[in-house]
């Protein structure tokens, strides 16, 4: 019997793991999915659905990789399932502004920064953009926002259901009389009396909305209607929020709960004769409808073999992608290019111009970024749609989409285009660096330019704001390599905040402070400490050597260095393209070695740097099981069997232990 309850166990351990790592790899694959109370509304429903329900909408505009994002969906969520039964009033929705198949809704609702969310009236035309909802720190205070809306916006509503329509505003004394005595009553008449500013009578009524036989309606106790209801129904108002409930062929009677809350009062008349729950539950059927021009996605890339990917270089791909994204969503979010943010771009541009030979890109990407320049130069403002056909017309643009390789990810909402905007950044860097550009803060200008006016997660471009003020820029310390030393200095400072403390950290590349030791042996050292009481602790403290640091940038950074990989073969070349036989050679697998010395290499050469991803973890793992199980299940026979010659193998006696 034990020999078989230990081959249970061990065929229940594996199938368990087993269920978790196939669930794990099939959940639907974004911050919001099927088991979410919300409608995912995009670039070919929304329009639609606000024009042809008869709702309200709450929609959410979203970016998948923005962290702020991340941390307020459990927010959304619960909110989303909170006001589930509301459907028949207001529905939930949310829109992905990264998907390029929603990028001219959300330009058209001008949307500019995420997450963002608004209110949409029953009777809807498209030039209106929607009320923005600006507490949006809980479900609590948005639910108190969005209640003065949907109370001014209610009698508007086609209410088209066989229901009594949800009335919010307080009841009259002479409406509870007629209404007590009307033959068409309801089975269930329910009456709230509560102070004028409380939100529970509203949240009741909502969420009765749908209900049978049932009808609520709020009493204001401070006016002088409300004072003579009470009276009538003896209520005592020292005890408000009070629930009366008056059933037909039955006197009314206070209802008793635990607490006088809003959950408890609605559980108990839920369970009333014929009244049961809420009919309005959601249940919209999901879109799919995402880009999928560059085919279907690997975790958050279009690059299906992960293995390959040498994650100590950088790839010109994730540059490329984070510029496309940057020009095609970023930027293009504007109905209207004018003043500070014109001018942001217009530096951004510059910046990559003055780098020239030096150039973090194809040399077709380089044409592009000069005529960009030159177009730019005169003009003003820009009007969307003439940004946007100069883009589509313009040579050389790049086309890279959700190409990310070093930037890549498992989860399809890591990582990703912000990675790819620090890579493209440090790699700008590192140019003008190299290209000696006479404008100390040529670089700095167009970073801090472009995140402050556009970067769309808007809690993200706010600290950055804080981070850029406590870390200054200081071009006189080292002319030539200040911006590259800033820019390192602000990333490890963004990695410290962000590390075990967000939820865009991906687990398999996780925000450390960079070079790491195995990346550059020689970056830092420990530091030198005075006092024997801090003796044990001065392999903790460790110095940057900045000068190493330099050299790793430039190493890692420099166009000749760049991995060309997973790029169209029309122009793999970059910078000034490496000649082998008068042919164009692709660059890949460069040795990254140590400048100062022919003998030593400081930076980890890429050739032993194993590719682990969270399927060969999870398959090892299942391998150690099986094994385990086995060896025990193995063990346990020969042990009970009594085979001498085996069990005096495998038993070990204290004479064989030592």
């Amino acid at each position: 019997m034990s020999e078989l309850l230990i081959l249970k166990s061990c065929i229940v351990l594996l199938i368990s793991f087993i269920l978790t790592f196939h669930s794990a790899k099939c959940e639907k694959q974004d911050l919001y999915g099927n088991s979410d109370d919300v409608c995912i509304l995009d670039g070919t429903n929304l329009k639609h659905t606000l024009l042809n329900q008869s709702s309200m909408w709450l929609v959410e505009y979203y970016s998948s990789w923005c962290g702020t994002c991340h941390e307020f969906a459990p927010i959304y969520k619960k909110l989303a399932q909170d006001i589930s039964e509301w459907s028949y009033v207001l529905n939930v929705g949310v829109v992905d502004c990264s998907e390029k198949v929603n990028l001219e809704n959300c330009r058209n609702m001008s949307i500019t920064s995420t997450p963002t969310l608004r209110l949409y009236p029953s009777v809807w035309n498209t030039s209106d953009i929607g009320k923005s909802v600006e507490k949006i720190v809980s479900a609590q205070k948005i639910r108190e926002e969005i209640l003065p809306f949907v109370d001014e916006e209610l009698p508007k509503l086609k209410w088209t259901h066989d229901l009594p329509a949800p009335i919010l505003k307080p009841i009259t004394y002479k409406e509870v009389m007629e209404y007590m005595e009307a033959n068409d009553r309801v089975l269930h008449f329910v009456l709230i009396f509560e102070e004028p500013d409380s939100y529970m009578g509203k949240e009741m009524i909502l969420d009765m909305s749908s209900c049978s036989n049932i009808l609520l309606r709020r009493v204001d106790v401070t006016s002088a209607d409300g004072l003579v209801i009470a009276e009538k129904f003896s209520i005592d108002m020292r005890a408000v929020p009070q629930v009366m409930l008056s059933t037909i062929s039955q006197q009314p009677r206070v209802v008793d709960v635990n607490m006088k809350t809003r959950y408890f009062y609605v559980y108990q008349l839920e369970l009333l004769p014929e009244v049961g729950k809420p009919k309005a539950k959601l249940n919209w059927q999901f879109s799919n409808n995402v880009d999928t021009s560059q085919g279907p996605l690997n975790g958050n890339s279009n690059i299906k073999d992960h293995m390959s990917i040498n994650w100590e270089r950088s790839y010109l791909a994730d540059i490329e992608s984070a510029m496309n994204y940057m020009f095609t969503v970023e930027v293009s979010a504007n109905k209207k290019l004018d003043g500070k943010k014109l001018e942001a771009v217009k530096k951004l541009v510059e910046a990559f111009v003055q780098t020239k030979d030096h150039f973090p890109g194809r040399s077709s990407t380089r044409r592009f970024m000069e005529g960009l320049n030159g177009w730019l130069a005169d003009r003003s403002s820009i009007h969307y749609d003439v940004w946007s056909a100069y883009l589509q017309s313009a040579k050389g643009f790049p086309k890279a989409n959700h190409m990310w390789v070093g930037c890549s990810s498992d989860q399809p909402t890591l990582r990703g285009y912000p990675c790819g905007l620090w890579t493209m950044f440090h790699a700008l860097s590192v140019a003008c660096s190299n290209a000696k550009v006479k404008d100390s803060h040529l670089f700095y200008d167009a970073m801090t330019g472009y995140i402050l006016n556009f970067f769309s997660c808007l809690e993200c471009r706010k600290n950055f704001g804080k981070e850029i003020q406590e870390i200054e820029f200081d071009s006189e310390a080292d002319d030539q390599h200040a911006s590259m030393l800033w820019l390192w200095r602000l990333h490890n400072s963004v990695n410290k905040r962000l590390h075990n403390h967000s939820t865009t950290e991906d687990q398999s590349h996780p925000k450390l402070q960079f070079p790491t030791e195995e990346d550059c042996s020689h970056c830092q050292h420990p530091a030198v400490v005075a006092s024997k009481k801090f003796n044990k602790l001065k392999d903790h403290l460790r110095i940057w050597d900045e000068q190493y640091v330099v050299e790793y940038l430039k190493q890692r950074y420099s166009v000749q260095n760049l991995l060309n990989d997973y790029l169209d073969d029309d122009e793999i070349a970059v910078g000034e393209p490496e000649l082998k036989n008068g042919k164009r050679i692709r660059l890949r697998n460069l040795p990254i070695l140590d400048p100062s010395s022919q003998q030593h290499s400081y930076i980890k050469s890429p050739l032993f740097s194993p590719s682990l991803t969270s399927i060969d973890f999870n398959l090892c793992l299942f391998f150690w099981i099986t094994s385990l199980c086995f060896a025990l299940y193995v063990y346990h026979n020969v042990s009970a069997r009594g085979i001498p010659y085996l069990s005096r193998k495998i038993v070990r006696t204290p004479s064989t232990m030592y």
